[in-house]
């Protein structure tokens, strides 16, 4: 019987294969445009991977859809050190044109299909053509958009002026530089379009547009509300800054300690509302204070359960030897946890579970590890927000520091990888972690997974960017040293360093997922 459960999973699963596929393929077309722009012959431009399933051939190129809905590639000629498809004393077919010129070259002289081809021994040839020079197989001119006929496919010869290698350092720079560029331009686009259609803050009003379904003030505040008072101050904004009491001015007053009642102004009738507890976020020990319980008692998502051994309804009562009996002092205590803990030191936790005292162990992230996420220590909320506001050129701001937030956070987390003894590979995120995040993003709404979108396309072409061997950003640093030295690398040795980071890249991916898959099931 297939559930609701099932038809979710399935439609995270293509809606996160779908979402990668895009970011990677714009990344990819990046290449392309670029290759073709500077005549590099591109022979496959495909999206997904394995067996094809659909292709068609525009130009030079065969663009295709693959089976594996999943990434995509630009294949472009000269890219990698490619052995000779024809040598020396080579037995092959022809074929040639109405000019007497070859326009096929079949590498196998059985092949069934060419049999009515003309067989020869090559005994001389140049297939390269360097400065303009004619292609020929022995007395016979190549023609320079001839074909391989292997046999199961179909390739165009690439003479010396239509390979990567063949082109200007600028030109390359750009080829390689294109793809992670692509991502940055789709980042703030998708940036872009979530301001646009959702609008930016509107700092003058004082209406609430949205109240979070598991936040303290659900079920007191509604939407459309317009909250006038706060603990019996006159508010007139949201958020400005012109020395009058503001929402946002007022609530800070109060969040981290008190209960407050907010005065509003609901479908034309004045009301004062029941008081109201900010819900406490514990970030660097992951749990929160659980709305209309008792104190100490925390709130824990259903979805973090797997990350932890607490659990809702559970009463804090110490941490590292120091007993609590209140919030606020749970709150100071957190607030100056700077460093956090290490593997080595983890923080221990008392909570009492049903009248039972219980003890765990675990790792809590200091201030350094969380504000490279965008994070603070310790956050408190009613779970509201203000009200939005179409802004066109405003709305291109917000992408902006959008996209510039994003690559801060992932600069800063590469930061910690050698900086921080808290954070390191095994806290990586591979394709699983990335379908869990993307799951998430999809439940919160449209916006959140616009938001993740945005942030996933900065980080790959951040992580591109990277100058290591297999990588764009390693092309660039060979391409860079051509200019410094004037004489380019050995391109063999270039080759081998690539293939070689690459199968070591994909040994790091194999280890992240397997760390992906003990976090999934609340191992790690």
């Amino acid at each position: 019987m297939i559930t609701l459960s099932f038809i979710s999973t399935v439609g995270n699963i293509l809606l996160f294969l779908l979402i990668l596929s895009v970011v990677i393929c714009i990344h990819e077309l990046g290449h392309f445009i670029f290759a073709k722009r500077a005549r590099v012959l591109c022979h496959e431009f495909s999206f997904g991977m394995g067996p094809k399933l659909w292709s068609r051939k525009k130009g030079e190129t065969t663009f295709s859809i693959r089976a594996i809905p999943f990434g995509g590639f630009v294949s472009m000629a000269g890219e990698e050190v490619q052995a000779d498809l024809v040598k020396l004393g080579q037995k092959i077919r022809i074929g040639l044109d109405q000019d007497g010129e070859i326009s096929r070259i079949v590498l196998n002289p059985n092949h069934p299909h060419f049999q009515d081809f003309l067989e020869i021994t090559v005994t001389e040839m140049d297939l390269l053509g360097k400065d303009g020079e004619k292609l020929f197989i022995n007395e016979y001119t190549v023609k320079r958009d001839a074909f391989y006929v292997l046999d199961k496919q179909v390739i165009q010869i690439a003479p010396h002026d239509r390979i990567f290698g063949s082109k200007t350092k600028w030109q390359r720079f750009l080829i390689a530089f294109a793809g992670p560029a692509m991502n940055f331009v789709l980042a703030f686009f998708v940036f872009l379009i979530l301001f646009l259609i959702a609008g930016v803050p509107n700092p003058e009003s004082t209406v609430v547009s949205d109240v979070d379904p598991e936040a303290p003030a659900y079920g007191i505040l509604y939407p459309e509300d317009e909250i006038t008072q706060i603990n019996g101050v006159d508010v007139s904004s949201w958020s400005l800054s012109n020395g009058t009491p503001s929402v946002n001015s007022e609530l800070s007053k109060y969040l981290e300690t008190e209960t407050f009642t907010l005065t509003v102004i609901r479908k034309g009738v004045t009301k004062t509302l029941a008081p109201i507890t900010p819900q406490y976020h514990f970030i660097g020990f992951n749990f929160s204070s659980r709305p209309g319980g008792l104190p100490l008692e925390i709130f824990i998502k259903p979805e973090n359960e797997k990350y932890t051994d607490l659990r809702t309804g559970d009463i804090i009562k110490q941490i590292d030897g120091t007993a609590f009996t209140t919030w606020n002092e749970l709150i100071g205590y957190q607030m100056n946890y700077v460093q956090g803990s290490t593997p080595d030191e983890p923080t221990v936790l008392v909570y009492e579970r049903l009248g039972v005292e219980y003890t765990y162990e675990f790792v809590a992230y200091g201030e350094e590890v969380l504000s490279s996420q965008g994070a603070t220590l310790f956050a408190s909320r009613l779970g509201i927000s203000g009200s939005n506001r179409f802004d066109f050129f405003g709305s291109f701001g917000l992408a902006g520091a959008s996209f510039l937030g994003a690559a801060g956070s992932i600069f800063k987390t590469l930061g910690l990888l050698f900086t921080s003894s808290q954070v390191g590979v095994g806290d990586l995120q591979g394709f699983i972690g990335i379908f869990t995040m993307t799951s998430t993003a999809a439940k919160d709404g449209w916006a959140t997974l616009l938001n993740w979108v945005g942030f996933l396309s900065v980080n790959l072409g951040i992580i591109n960017l990277l100058p290591i061997p297999a990588l764009d950003g390693g092309r660039i640093v060979f391409i860079v040293y051509e200019a410094i030295t004037k004489r380019k690398p050995n391109q063999k040795v270039e080759n081998v360093l690539h293939t070689l980071v690459f199968f070591l890249l994909m040994g790091l991916l194999v280890f992240v997922t397997y760390n992906d898959i003990l976090r999934l099931f609340g191992i790690r």
